[in-house]
């Protein structure tokens, strides 16, 4: 599909209106692909462009869901124009290319998405998204009445809500460990809680890698090698960590991480990756089963038997992976942390300002989560939002949580400053 076909397709009358100014701007461009030795203001400047978010609006919530880029989108209406148009020219003879996903192996799929973690592509099955794939592992491991699962009290619903199944249903205990007070005391004291908490029951350790709530960067290295050593498997969500920090789970010493590509690898809506270590595959029942859900020598591809599936989101998907090597994800780290530690320089000088998010900077992350006293957390979305700079409230004790992601760019973050500055105990906040 030509790109003017597809920007004519979607502004339609009536059909993202809001958006005409951006797809526009779209239809003028090329690949992005970013020169070697441009600084990261003119890379990140010129990737901006690229994205369907409107002139002028601050997009925040990658916590929540990533903006694609444009080659995303693209990809996603091509494989969906091109399924419809050869569908009654595919014979069905071979699983591989059929237009369904949940019967072929997706192999180039699978090896591109390893090689950003570090992971082989038998070791990688594509799924739906984080919870999918904790869900799969958390029903699927050998655990009887009594056996332990240690987690802590700020994991994700879709993170620890298998593991609570479990509880419930089999009687397998999860422990919590409350992390407000180990927080104080940094990495170590968050490995001391754990380490206290861990039994000779324990059979699993679970955590964020970045937790959901609170970004906190978890010391996830230090946790896998306590697990190890404690005879647990290590199991990590890396939800908020894939496409946000570069990853490689032989170096984390991870038995098992899961992701959500369509958050910070900006990636179509309803993607995810699940690695298994292939030395603990073998201990895994697959839990959604089709045709190969016994087949052990196909690797981690007997946890993708959930039948038909989308094969334009897995372009997408490629799409997204291809776009961020073109920045590398070392790049993009750089420049989030580089916007991170702007917000919290300017959050600190104002008075009514208080951090939610860890103070200690050795346990920041993209993701920040701030209130203002006197005004509650819904006020301060929609101040910010009047501003065109869209966060998400967290509830009135954390405030709201900001995303500052690779299309965020640095006066925007002024611009937030501003919105909180003007704000008073006992006052709305004022935005003009």
């Amino acid at each position: 599909m030509k790109r003017r076909d597809f920007l004519s397709a979607v502004a339609a009358p009536g059909l993202l209106a809001g958006l005409a100014p951006a797809l526009e701007a779209a239809s003028r461009l090329g690949a992005f692909q970013p020169a070697p030795d441009d600084s990261d203001a003119a890379v990140f400047a010129e990737a901006r462009k690229h994205f369907l978010i409107a002139p002028g609006v601050a997009y925040c919530n990658t916590g929540t869901l990533g903006a694609c880029p444009i080659e995303v989108v693209t990809a996603l209406v091509e494989g969906n124009r091109n399924i419809e148009r050869f569908l009654a020219d595919w014979p069905y003879e071979k699983a591989d290319g059929e237009p369904l996903t949940g019967y072929q192996e997706l192999k180039d799929v699978r090896a591109l998405a390893g090689s950003l973690i570090n992971a082989t592509a038998d070791e990688i099955a594509i799924t739906q998204n984080a919870t999918m794939g904790m869900s799969m592992v958390a029903n699927g491991l050998e655990l009887s009445a009594g056996d332990e699962v240690v987690s802590t009290n700020q994991e994700h619903a879709g993170g620890i809500s298998g593991w609570r199944l479990r509880a419930k249903r089999h009687g397998v205990v999860v422990k919590e460990v409350a992390l407000e007070g180990p927080l104080d005391s940094g990495p170590d004291g968050i490995v001391k809680a754990f380490a206290a908490a861990i039994t000779p029951r324990t059979k699993v350790v679970m955590f964020s890698h970045i937790t959901s709530g609170l970004g906190v960067l978890m010391p996830a290295k230090e946790l896998c090698a306590l697990a190890r050593e404690r005879g647990a498997l290590a199991i990590i969500d890396g939800a908020q960590a894939v496409g946000q920090i570069p990853v490689d789970v032989k170096a984390l010493g991870a038995d098992a991480y899961v992701a959500s590509p369509h958050k910070w690898l900006m990636a179509p809506k309803g993607t995810g990756i699940l690695y298994i270590s292939r030395d603990v595959q073998d201990r895994v029942w697959s839990t959604l089963a089709s045709s190969h859900w016994d087949d052990h020598a196909s690797g981690a591809f007997r946890f993708m038997q959930y039948g038909t599936g989308s094969v334009p989101v897995s372009d997408g998907l490629v799409a997204a992976l291809r776009f961020v090597q073109k920045i590398g994800v070392e790049r993009i780290a750089r420049w989030d942390r580089m916007l991170t530690m702007r917000l919290r320089d300017g959050l600190e000088k104002i008075p009514a300002a208080r951090l939610s998010s860890p103070s200690d900077r050795r346990l920041a992350t993209a993701i920040t989560t701030f209130r203002v006293e006197g005004i509650k957390a819904k006020a301060l979305q929609d101040a910010l939002w009047a501003r065109k700079i869209r966060v998400r409230a967290q509830g009135d004790a954390r405030g709201v949580r900001l995303s500052a992601h690779m299309y965020v760019m640095p006066a925007e973050i002024d611009a937030v400053l501003s919105v909180v500055g003007s704000s008073a105990p006992g006052r709305q906040v004022a935005v003009a």
